[in-house]
């Protein structure tokens, strides 16, 4: 540990605040405490986490605020704005809708599946198709407005007025579209029992009158409604509003409850996350609003009072004990379909004695026909799932080239411009974990590099190797790594061989100059394709049917 580090634990007071280790100016960790002092010492110890922290921070601040909100507060802040790398971050299984009344002077509403730009936001939502069939019930009862818009330039009504679905505030009727607002921000905000009565209201009064077509029309409003709720799953007897929290190792599952109805049940990644980390991530970080109640098995240790919630912990009658009890069973449903590739990178970490757990595996593979034609690929894992839009692909034009020098190319190649993974995979043995090594010596990085054998499916790193059975779930994560590297680099291979191969056939061709070449590699680009081009479509680029006839002679 440095000794300024050492020194700065040291002098830390007996206060509440935020503490940053940075490296190179840049914060790698960022936490809070009720007392800095006693907190900051703990890292003296060194053990897990903190050890690899302290190794790496170069730098020590420390931030005093006058309480644990002000401390919460703020740590959330910089974790957000900063992004440190040892803090545990929450991440979202998909990308849940939200309600956004935009910030217009006379505002619209519309479903969004990300917090970007001004406006007041609602949710997160299970679904997109529950929230639109909600917002199309509370259009129909309140009428605000979901066109875009610009309001000045309209002349006449849309056909959304017509039909009864907006009040109109573009031909006047501005303070009735803010009454729709409010009313729509009641509902949202957990009074869906007001609405219900709204509509029970509205539907007997215009029965009382006679006005049967408006009755019957609140009575379809009503009926659908239930069933939108309904649909949910999840339906009390009494109006309670609270969020159900229930996690393991890495998942957390929150169900969220407003006046007796399910309104989403939201499932979301975070290894080796605390419920206070949760909690910060997920209401501070996020925005979301805390409601006054919150039911968990894993009670946090801080106090959220100053946040507005009057209870967080776990269930204090049969009504809660059952909701967290559906929100555990979903747990298990969710890990069904997870738990074996989880639980493969868990052991994966231990096995490989790793320092983070590897929730990003970058995986490169070779492919090459007899030293021609050499491209390389990199596939990206992210928590066990490929993210395709991640995979990359490089042509190596390398003198004499071999699977060492290529690797260590591509290595040098990749991480000059991006981020390093928690484990990089190469496919080969100690080689070949050799070169990716000596890459990130020379761009002054580190990171945890793994190779496997193919011949006895070995693992080797640098410094041991170890044979699992094939059956182990930590050889068959990296092996379904290797694979998709594999399958990755021999398509991109073949098509590089394909058309260097039909671009060398060209050339050999009587009256195909550079331009027509150029054409004809844009119109078909691999041979297989110009096999399968009929004579009309290869007279329609050469302009030349005995030019055309002697390509398909040819190929």
């Amino acid at each position: 540990m440095k000794e300024e580090i050492v020194r700065r634990i040291k002098i830390a007071p007996e206060d509440p605040g935020v503490y940053i280790f940075k490296k190179d100016d840049k914060a790698i960790y960022v936490g809070k405490a009720k007392n800095l002092k006693k907190r900051l010492t703990s890292y003296l110890k060194g053990h897990g986490k903190a050890s690899y922290i302290v190794k790496e921070a170069d730098w020590l601040d420390f931030i005093v605020l006058r309480n644990e909100r002000e401390a919460l507060l703020l740590e959330a802040e910089l974790i957000k704005k900063e992004q440190p790398k040892y803090n545990v971050r929450l991440k979202e299984t998909e990308y849940y809708p939200y309600i956004r009344i935009s910030d217009d002077e006379i505002p619209y509403v519309e479903v969004v599946r990300n917090k970007v730009g001004g406006g007041r936001y609602y949710g997160p939502y299970t679904s997109v198709s529950f929230v639109r069939n909600l917002l199309d019930i509370l259009q129909r009862l309140y009428g605000f407005r979901t066109c875009k818009k610009n309001l000045r330039r309209v002349k006449r009504p849309c056909f959304e007025y017509h039909l009864r679905r907006c009040v109109g505030p573009c031909i006047g009727n501005v303070e009735e579209h803010r009454v729709a607002i409010e009313s729509l921000e009641r509902f949202l905000k957990g009074e869906t029992e007001n609405v219900l009565e709204e509509i029970r209201k509205k539907m007997e009064h215009h029965s009382s009158m006679l006005d049967f077509e408006n009755a019957i029309r609140y009575r379809d409003i009503l009926l659908r409604f239930e069933d939108i709720l309904s649909s949910q799953g999840v339906i009390l007897k009494e109006p309670r509003s609270l969020d159900i929290i229930t996690h393991d190792d890495w998942l957390f599952i929150v169900l969220r409850i407003r006046n007796g109805f399910l309104l989403g049940k939201l499932v979301f990644e975070m290894s080796e996350g605390t419920m206070d980390d949760f909690a910060r991530d997920f209401y501070i970080i996020k925005e979301r609003e805390f409601p006054k109640v919150i039911i968990t098995d894993d009670a946090p240790e801080e106090n959220y009072s100053s946040f507005g919630v009057e209870y967080f912990g776990s269930p204090r009658d049969e009504v809660e004990e059952d909701l967290l009890q559906r929100a555990k069973e979903n747990l298990l449903k969710e890990r069904e379909t997870r738990g074996i590739r989880k639980e493969s990178l868990k052991q994966l970490k231990e096995i490989l004695g790793l320092p983070s757990f590897p929730r990003r595996i970058d995986g490169i593979d070779i492919a090459h026909s007899q030293g021609k034609f050499t491209v390389g690929s990199v596939v990206v894992f992210q928590d066990g799932i490929p993210d395709k839009r991640s995979y990359r692909h490089y042509k190596l034009d390398l003198k004499n080239p071999d699977d060492y020098k290529s690797v260590y190319t591509i290595v040098k190649r990749r991480y000059e411009k991006h981020e390093l993974p928690d484990l990089l995979f190469v496919d080969g043995g100690k080689g070949q974990v050799m070169a990716a090594l000596k890459a990130l010596k020379i761009l002054k990085k580190e990171c945890p590099v793994v190779g496997l054998a193919k011949s006895e499916e070995r693992i080797v790193t640098e410094k041991f190797e170890l044979k699992l059975p094939l059956s182990h779930p930590a050889l068959r994560a990296l092996v379904t790594v290797r694979d998709e590297a594999h399958r990755f680099a021999n398509l991109f291979h073949r098509k590089v061989r394909e058309k260097e191969s039909l671009s060398s056939l060209l050339d050999g061709i009587p009256g195909i100059g550079k331009k027509r070449k150029r054409e004809l590699m844009k119109k078909f680009g691999t041979l297989d394709k110009m096999r399968k081009a009929s004579i009309e479509e290869l007279i329609e680029v050469v302009k030349s049917r005995k030019i055309a006839e002697e390509i398909l002679r040819r190929v």
